[in-house]
């Protein structure tokens, strides 16, 4: 029971520093405090899962960084494009999409981020992760101190998942419902266009089998001069004026 208090609580104190990572590198992308994270909590479960895998894998292996470093860059992406791949199945939306980033896999991975990963990974590895295991230790070597505490964290973040859960399932139901309404009112739009093509194709078909038409077809060949412009503000008097002078008796000055 121990061993599991103990890794549950590397898995909060990491997924708090990777929240802390996030909404540092995206407030200065964005130039103003953003807030991250799936949870209202101020923790990144994926930095937490990922602290995880990392510690069980690879930290026995430190001696070797070349092993680290390698598996470190694996382990990480595969991590970042699962989590994407079922967030994405979940809510039906993406959380992240790296489709304009240099060497990105499908949008889910890109070789920037998962450099910044790696990282983290050497940084966890041969940096803070000693100082956490001493802070932990530290921290359980109080009892029943330590107990209360994982009892309080593992309720409130029960508490705040399913709730952040139904938040985004409801975002995610909101969203469906304007892309499908979008959707229906571009078909719309389209229907409207093509029906009001085929309306003025067949006024226009119309007109050219009046006389009207004809007659005015036969002047513009004869007199090029009369034609109208294309121009919406040409003044049409000016055109009738121009009929009245040849063939209503008026003269040109």
């Amino acid at each position: 029971m121990l061993n599991f208090i103990i890794w549950f609580f590397y898995f909060i104190i990491y997924s708090f520093l990777g929240y802390i990572c996030e909404v540092i590198y995206v407030s200065i992308s964005l130039k103003k405090l953003t807030n991250r994270g799936y949870l209202y909590g101020p923790i990144v479960p994926i930095y937490g899962f990922g602290a995880i895998l990392i510690l069980l894998i690879l930290f026995n292996l430190k001696d070797y960084p070349i092993l680290v470093i390698l598996l470190g860059f694996l382990i990480t992406s595969s991590l970042e494009y699962i989590t994407s791949f079922l967030m994405e199945l979940l809510f039906h939306m993406r959380w992240w999409d790296y489709s304009n980033k240099f060497l990105n896999l499908n949008g889910r991975i890109c070789l920037k981020n998962s450099l910044m990963f790696l990282a983290l990974v050497l940084i966890v590895i041969y940096g803070i992760h000693p100082l956490i295991i001493n802070f932990v230790l530290y921290t359980t070597s109080f009892y029943p101190f330590y107990l209360i505490l994982f009892i309080i964290l593992m309720i409130i973040l029960i508490v705040d998942t399913i709730f952040s859960t139904i938040k985004h399932i409801k975002i995610s139901t909101i969203i469906n419902k304007l892309e499908k309404f979008y959707n229906d009112g571009i078909m719309i739009i389209d229907d409207i266009k093509r029906i009001s093509s085929e309306n003025v194709l067949k006024a226009k078909e119309y007109i050219k089998k009046t006389k009207a038409y004809q007659k005015l077809t036969n002047i513009s060949i004869r007199y090029p001069s009369l034609k109208l412009k294309n121009d919406i503000k040409e003044n049409i008097t000016d055109f009738i004026e121009k009929i009245k002078n040849k063939f209503g008796g008026y003269k040109d000055e």
